[in-house]
């Protein structure tokens, strides 16, 4: 039986990605999806590989090499953990249907054991994407003669435990903040809280090793040594690997099992009441208050706005782009050296490049980084009756959805954009325009795309809201195709058109460009698109 809920678990986890309501899915758009995640896979092997061969020869060469695998291990935690703590609150306390396996003679426990295994398996997918070129690395480089057989084997079991530790870690914190969430009222606000804090300090890290990563090199004996002190599994990790220790090796599989252990019995002991959850929070008592009356637009898009706030990994996961640009704004406020002073060397860098338009090619590439849209129709999930019995025109419901988007990423985009023409000290009327216009022009284009990709490929059938959001076929198109469109654009102008046309002029078109696009979306949608959501 625990085999069946494991397989299910996972079929469901992966199953919003190729599969939607549609009786068949159309080969090109199964192809089309297949091609964006084997170009991500793609994208994120070769910067690893490029890191890994950058420091495996000097590590190395100068008998530090346990670092580089003490280095690998510490960047699975990382990559896993990440994946892990966003993912435990909606796949094991949240998902929509604890109570109909609760009703069914299964134990807790074998319920609890398939989810975690089912998120054990997205972990190892998240592994490979460290070990594949950390091992190529050794062998390009030529340092796979410093590994002894029995390392190689030790390195094998390492890639079956490591996950664990992550595991453990975010099921824990996972685990944490929905039992702090469930004795509050507001217990959205933590969970978001807490989100955006992790988020924070995971990119201060990883820009942290980008920037140092010479320093790594050349003083890599003294960051191993605060590593071996201060990181000791990490540092066990890597003498086991490097040199086939066997006493290293159990070290670091104690220090990998037992957490894992201990939070699958924490999880156990507590799994049926944060499962089942009706609980610690005050009872709302009714207050009498005035109606107040609002159109048809407003009231739809306050129904959606709802529905965006009540779901933080909604906004996490969507509006990444937008926290981004809030997140600019704020440093350009306080501390605008940190921006402003990599654009005077990119400047000196590139003399031909116009730094006069970097707010607008800054704020347009977070704008593709937004989701918002994209699986807005997929989360009406079995309510969607509800809306389609509204007495309310069909495209007032698309547009309610387009505009959330636009609401939510257009107006720190507008923000950031007037504090850019102040920090830049921007002054000419096309540099200004287009610092406004373009960010904007991209995200009604986004917004318009996400409602069409999702109408055409909508997932009701979903068991928690996060998989929508972060699964569904939309939302993957809309994400890598616009990393897509920005690797387009930048190419087509570096290596085409920059002889011919200034940078402002090309950004100009760029912007008709989008424009003439939202025309052809809008026109889709109050027509077609209108005749799809009758059809759903």
């Amino acid at each position: 039986m625990i085999g069946k809920l494991i397989k299910l678990n996972i079929i469901a986890l992966f199953s919003g990605i190729l599969k939607t309501n549609r009786k068949r899915t159309k080969p090109v758009a199964k192809a089309l999806i297949i091609l964006l995640l084997v170009y991500a896979c793609g994208v994120l092997l070769v910067s690893f590989g490029a890191v890994f061969l950058t420091m495996a020869e000097p590590l190395f060469s100068t008998g530090i090499g346990w670092f580089y695998f003490a280095l690998m291990g510490i960047i699975i935690f990382v990559l896993c953990f990440i994946g892990s703590v966003f993912m435990v609150q909606p796949q094991i306390f949240e998902a929509r249907d604890s109570e109909l396996l609760l009703s069914l003679p299964l134990k807790p426990s074998m319920i609890l054991a398939g989810r975690i295994f089912a998120l054990l398996v997205v972990d190892y997918a998240f592994e490979a994407l460290i070990v594949i070129p950390a091992f190529a690395a050794l062998i390009i480089s030529g340092c796979i003669s410093y590994i002894p057989m029995l390392g190689m084997v030790f390195l094998i079991a390492a890639a079956v435990l490591l996950p664990l530790v992550a595991l453990a870690a975010g099921c824990f914190f996972g685990w944490l903040v929905a039992s702090i969430a469930s004795r509050l009222r507001r217990k959205n606000i933590v969970t978001l809280v807490f989100s955006i804090a992790l988020f924070a300090v995971c990119g201060w890290g990883y820009y942290g090793v980008l920037g140092n990563m010479n320093s790594l090199l050349t003083s890599g004996a003294e960051i191993a040594e605060a590593v071996r002190r201060a990181v000791f599994p990490a540092y066990h990790l890597g003498v086991a690997i490097s040199g086939g220790s066997i006493m290293s090796f159990l070290i670091f599989a104690a220090c990998a099992v037992v957490p894992y252990a201990l939070m699958h019995m924490l999880l156990s002991a507590s799994f049926m009441k944060l499962a089942m959850r009706g609980r610690g929070a005050k009872k709302v008592k009714y207050r009498e208050k005035a109606m107040h009356v609002s159109g048809v637009g407003a009231a739809l898009l306050g129904r959606e706005m709802r529905l965006f706030m009540s779901l933080p990994l909604y906004i996490i996961n969507s509006g990444l782009g937008a926290i981004v640009t809030v997140a600019i704004a704020v440093v350009l406020v306080v501390r605008p050296q940190l921006l402003t002073d990599p654009i005077v060397q990119l400047s000196a860098f590139m003399p031909s490049f116009e730094t006069g338009f970097i707010g607008a090619i800054v704020l347009s590439a977070l704008a593709v980084m937004n989701s918002v849209s994209s699986p807005s129709i997929s989360l009406e999930g079995k309510s969607l009756w509800i809306v389609k019995s509204l007495p309310v025109r069909e495209r007032d419901v698309l547009l309610s959805k387009v505009m959330l988007h636009v609401v939510v990423c257009g107006a720190p985009s507008i923000v950031a954009g007037v504090i850019c023409i102040f920090a830049l000290h921007l002054r000419g009327v096309a540099e200004i325009a287009l610092t406004l216009v373009m960010p904007v022009s991209v995200t009604v284009l986004f917004a318009l795309l996400g409602v069409t990709l999702n109408l055409a490929m909508p997932k009701f059938d979903w068991i928690n809201p996060i998989q929508p959001v972060k699964q569904s076929a939309s939302t993957m198109l809309v994400i890598f195709g616009g990393m897509a469109l920005v690797v387009v654009l930048a190419a087509v102008y570096g290596f085409l058109l920059s002889s011919a046309l200034s940078l402002g002029v090309y950004l100009v078109l760029c912007t008709v460009v989008f424009v003439a696009a939202c025309a052809g979306l809008y026109a889709h949608l109050i027509s077609a698109g209108c005749r799809r959501f009758q059809e759903l």
